[in-house]
């Protein structure tokens, strides 16, 4: 079955050629000089899930470095959405894009790593059958490179969805899914834990990527605040997220929401058009657990 064509940006000139290879040799001399550093997937909070942060050999340590860096120029609100810094590309290496096909068009979301290099989460809806009763067919989970350049692109083995559970079908607060690779991804060097979130107002930052990737294939970084239930007169969404004021204007839905004091995930941006962002609850925790047990017997059983 062939994979699911992921377009990239147009890149003609040689200047352009020259600097995509130099970045495929860096990524490369990257890979090869340090192991990819995959943090506890889960924690209770966003407080006690990240290893310490104390010690500057860390990767940890340079993202948080790096998040207080961009904090400290938050004032220019050009600043509130851009692409993601060559600094911090190797921590947000885990987030990629899912590409799959419906009935000759494509369908994309954002999915971040968990836990291990071979299991993402993303939204529901990019798997949902079409009006016609099509399947998706053809999905993959592709990482692309500072420039936007396709570096790998892994089938997908299977999907957990909570859209398939009884009577959840629709509900944004549960547009989530579990995705299994064919192989873990090389590309990445880091996953991120992903977290419970207090609920309680926060900075934070999205990292995503358009839905449309042949206008746009860079990685974004939009940042704000997740609001509580209610806040200053904000109230979240009446469909059970939170409401944050992050500029989410075509970044496709599935991209992680990461609290800027911790690091670790605290939601996933679920739709633009009202600012959304839904939040682990016990189906995806749960499911992620088995996964991460299941990969952890697939583990002990080769050893033996």
């Amino acid at each position: 079955m062939q994979s699911a064509p992921l377009p990239s940006v147009r890149n003609s000139r040689k200047r352009a050629l020259k600097l995509a290879l130099l970045a495929g040799a860096m990524a490369a001399a990257l890979a090869g000089g340090k192991h990819a550093h995959a943090d506890a997937g889960l924690c209770g909070n966003g407080t006690e899930c990240a290893p310490h942060l104390s010690s500057p050999e860390s990767p940890q340590h340079f993202f948080r470095f790096s998040m207080a860096h961009d904090q400290a120029a938050r004032h220019d609100s050009s600043l509130r959405r851009s692409a993601v810094s060559a600094q911090d590309y190797p921590s947000f290496s885990g987030v990629g894009v899912i590409s799959c096909m419906a009935e000759g068009k494509q369908r994309t979301s954002t999915a971040f790593l968990v836990g291990a290099f071979d299991i993402g989460v993303t939204v529901a809806h990019t798997f949902q059958k079409t009006p016609s009763g099509a399947e998706p067919t053809d999905c993959t989970y592709n990482s692309l490179d500072s420039l936007g350049q396709v570096r790998e692109r892994i089938p997908v083995l299977y999907v957990k969805s909570q859209w398939d559970e009884d009577g959840a079908a629709g509900q944004l607060s549960k547009d989530l899914a579990v995705v299994r690779l064919s192989q873990p991804s090389r590309y990445a060097q880091r996953t991120m834990p992903l977290g419970r979130f207090s609920g309680a107002a926060v900075s934070a930052v999205m990292i995503g990527y358009k839905s449309d990737l042949d206008s746009d294939s860079v990685k974004r970084k939009a940042r704000g605040t997740v609001y509580e239930h209610r806040s200053n007169g904000i109230v979240s969404s009446s469909a059970g997220g939170f409401t944050h004021d992050m500029d989410s204007r075509g970044i496709a839905p599935g991209a992680p929401v990461i609290d800027e004091s911790t690091g670790v995930i605290i939601g996933i941006h679920a739709q633009s058009a009202r600012n959304t962002m839904i939040t682990m609850n016990d189906w995806l925790e749960s499911t992620l657990r088995a996964e991460m047990q299941q990969q952890e017997q697939q583990r002990e059983a080769r050893a033996n």
